[in-house]
């Protein structure tokens, strides 16, 4: 027999908004978790399942989804895709930042029409991704004396930078880090820091101007840089006219962001920890990929390793949706009713929680297993690091590219598969512990608790872990 929907479990008047808020910024998975174990034991008969769970934040009656099934529903099912809105729920955080037109906000059908445009751009961008994204490694660590000890996620910030900023302003990565790219970094991070304020307010006086005022301020400047390496040919996509040129400035502002940067960052932050720090029965990754003897069963491996970082840590936890009609969303099983998000309601789609579904991705969901994508039916879920549907991340297939480059740098893998001629490079431990929080997000370590995430992990704007992870850089590269 059916049930009827119901609201998402939960009650707003358990916190007050602005200490919920609060909590959501220091940790989402601690924010959540903490609630699902409330539910769980309020509600014993439904432990396993992923029910939405109800929040306020903002003032703003919220929904945040965990299960994989929902999270897919808003995002692939047609029923439901027309009933939510991006553009909506990013209209405070996002707009006053990135104007349009760009594709973050906009939705259905002009977001469709706009992103075929810039899928062409993508596709015949000017620029040899893996020889460029090779030169940019090279010079990062060759930068690094081998035997140095670096925060790794710092470094990888600043690798993410140099790559970004030399695919799309053609900045040359020889003597990287003069005004240029230190300006663009720098108001970039002044733009972050505005959108990502918990003082939402403009405020400029002569003696003091809020974060938010200030990032207004940065996202001015920017816009005027762009516009000017637009104009005069510095970035790798073709102008036809000031329309057109107007539209590649607003997304090289999306395309350059400190966002982007943090969150490619994150990605090789993960990557790398995995590659060289995990343990599989005694052997790095990164001795037993190198060890395999055919080019296309390593690349196959890289690829699931990929795949399987991707689903377990990426590198934004999630993303918003705005409902603007009554939505149902169906649950698995009988026993657990639909659930219905009212007109007006936020989504928030966890992806982290819906990557770690047990209900798709076996009871080793928690578990990193680098070779789960190896001969994987194509039946087989993948990770939701980019999104899903038609409004999957425009650059899902070019940070991919990017990432594996990297990975294929360190491997001593050129861009043919074959072993280069007198380079490595190898990271290892300064022999400090990672934090059970740390571990949790790689998945070295399942079931770990709420305090640990909420003590040892970042997870706004980007994944990170609180303190830093310090590793040491060995390397031998060819001149």
């Amino acid at each position: 027999m059916s049930q009827s929907p119901r609201l998402p479990y939960g009650s707003p008047t358990t916190l007050s908004g602005i200490s919920e808020n609060f909590a959501l910024h220091s940790s989402l998975e601690s924010f959540i978790t903490a609630r699902t174990l409330a539910f769980q034991k309020a509600h014993p008969h439904l432990a396993d399942a992923r029910s939405p769970i109800r929040a306020k934040v903002l003032n703003r009656d919220v929904a945040i989804l965990s299960s994989y099934d929902h999270v897919q529903q808003i995002l692939c099912n047609e029923s439901i895709t027309s009933f939510v809105s991006s553009g909506q729920a990013y209209d405070e955080l996002m707009a006053p930042f990135f104007p349009p037109p760009n594709l973050l906000l906009l939705d259905p059908p002009d977001h469709q029409k706009r992103k075929e445009v810039w899928l062409e751009r993508i596709r015949s961008l000017d620029v040899d991704m893996r020889t460029a994204v090779r030169h940019c490694v090279c010079e990062h660590f060759g930068s690094i004396p081998s035997g140095s000890v670096v925060d790794l996620y710092v470094s990888m910030k600043s690798l993410s930078w140099r790559i970004l900023l030399s695919i799309f302003l053609q900045n040359e990565t020889n003597g990287y880090g003069g005004d240029d790219a230190s300006n663009v970094e720098a108001l970039h991070e002044d733009l972050l820091r505005g959108q990502f304020s918990l003082f939402p307010i403009s405020i400029s006086t002569p003696f003091w101007r809020s974060p938010r005022s200030t990032g207004l301020q940065a996202r001015q400047q920017l816009q005027s840089i762009l516009r000017s390496k637009v104009s005069r040919g510095k970035c790798p996509f073709a102008v036809g006219n000031s329309g057109e040129e107007q539209d590649i400035a607003n997304h090289l502002l999306l395309f350059t962001s400190s966002l982007a940067a943090k969150s490619i960052a994150s990605l090789l932050m993960a990557v790398l920890l995995d590659l060289f720090l995990f343990d599989e029965a005694g052997t790095s990754l990164s001795t037993k990929i190198r060890s395999i003897a055919y080019a296309k069963l390593r690349d196959d491996y890289v690829q699931s390793m990929m795949s399987e970082v991707e689903r377990l840590s990426p590198p934004v936890v999630g993303i918003m949706r705005r409902a603007t009609k009554d939505i149902i969303l169906n649950s698995r099983g009988e026993t657990i009713p639909p659930t219905l998000v009212p007109n007006g309601w936020d989504l928030w789609l966890y992806f982290l929680g819906a990557g770690r579904d047990q209900s798709v991705f076996g009871e080793n969901a928690e578990d990193f297993v680098p070779d789960r994508f190896l001969d994987a039916p194509a039946s087989q879920q993948e990770g939701l690091a980019f999104g899903a549907g038609a409004k999957t991340c425009l650059g899902k297939d070019l940070i991919r590219r990017v990432v594996i480059a990297v990975v294929e740098t360190c491997l001593e893998q050129a861009p043919n598969s074959q072993p280069t001629s007198g380079s490595m490079i190898e990271l290892q431990s300064d022999g400090t512990e990672l934090a059970a929080g740390v571990q949790g997000w790689l998945g070295w370590k399942p079931k770990v608790k709420p305090d640990d995430w909420a003590r040892d992990m970042k997870q706004l704007p980007t994944q990170r872990p609180r303190k830093p992870i310090m590793i040491k850089v060995l390397h031998q590269l060819a001149t």
